[in-house]
């Protein structure tokens, strides 16, 4: 049966349903934000959650390659100040061979002893309180005393991609320096310029099988820097890819969550201008019904 009291009570029900709506179109347009709660659309907030924790995971991702592109790049600028002190060395051996009378070997072993200590502080590179080149031991300095015992430990170390591919990401001061654990003369920079050294310090000529082990260890040096070539273009493809994957994650997620703004601000100024046509139209509803007035 039809009663003043059903139709206001079915108004009230249809005046706060209006709220509702009108409390959702100020949230989308005000937060750009068309899912916002589990109730808003379920199947859409199940999706943007694992969109969320896979853009949290390639953001760590990402993180991890710009950290280690810095130590590469760090790493990589060492090697290249090592080949050209072993530039100079060859240049010092080749002088210390000259039969000319003027030749001071003891003056060029010093000059070779200059070098060996900053071959010793490019192994001893560090980047964030890490030692770049003493493999998983990257806390402890690889040649700490002398260049005669390498300190460090093997090297495991690696980076993620976004794929889970791994990046091998250094080489030990061992296999850079020192020819690896076998290394000999004609790999060794360390051997190699001690040799050369001992040998000026006596005074005496070099001879051509040390400055050829000098010029094959130099050749050996510019082999690894070009390693550390290869390690930086695998970085950067890698982090170019995960610029990639950014935009690509954003705009899905971007698809499933964000509102339509001219259309939440259409429907916001409707049910605005509706809600206080409501408003007034409640407002004049009679109070009372006839049953009262017979009361």
């Amino acid at each position: 049966m039809f009663s003043i009291q059903s139709a206001a009570n079915q108004f009230l029900t249809n005046l706060s349903a209006l709220e509702q709506r009108l409390n959702k179109s100020n949230q989308q347009v005000s937060s750009g934000l068309r899912a916002q709660t589990v109730s808003d659309d379920p199947a859409v907030v199940t999706e943007i959650l694992q969109l969320n924790a896979r853009i949290a995971s390639n953001n760590q991702v990402k993180t991890n390659l710009g950290e280690v592109q810095t130590e590469v790049n760090a790493a990589e600028q060492a090697i290249n100040t090592a080949t050209t002190l072993m530039d100079r060395a060859v240049q010092v051996a080749t002088a210390g061979s000259s039969s000319a009378s003027s030749v001071d070997r003891t003056q060029l072993a010093q000059q070779i002893r200059d070098i060996i200590t900053e071959m010793q502080q490019l192994a001893n590179t560090q980047v964030a309180g890490r030692y770049v080149f003493s493999g998983d031991s990257d806390q402890q300095a690889p040649y700490p005393n002398n260049v005669t015992t390498y300190a460090g430990s093997s090297n495991t170390r690696s980076v993620v991609d976004a794929y889970g591919q791994q990046i091998s990401i250094a080489l030990t001061a061992q296999d850079i320096f020192d020819g690896g654990p076998a290394g000999t003369l004609t790999t060794s920079v360390f051997q190699s310029l001690t040799d050369l050294y001992n040998t000026l310090t006596l005074s005496n000529t070099p001879t051509t099988t040390q400055i050829s082990n000098i010029q094959s260890a130099a050749d050996y040096l510019n082999a690894q820097q070009a390693h550390y070539g290869d390690i930086q273009n695998r970085l950067a493809d890698a982090l170019t890819t995960q610029t990639s994957l950014d935009t690509s994650l954003g705009a899905q997620l971007s698809n499933l969550q964000d509102a339509d703004e001219a259309q939440a601000i259409t429907q916001q100024q409707t049910d605005n201008t509706a809600l206080t046509a409501a408003e007034a139209a409640y407002a004049s509803f009679p109070k009372k019904s006839l049953f009262d007035y017979l009361a």
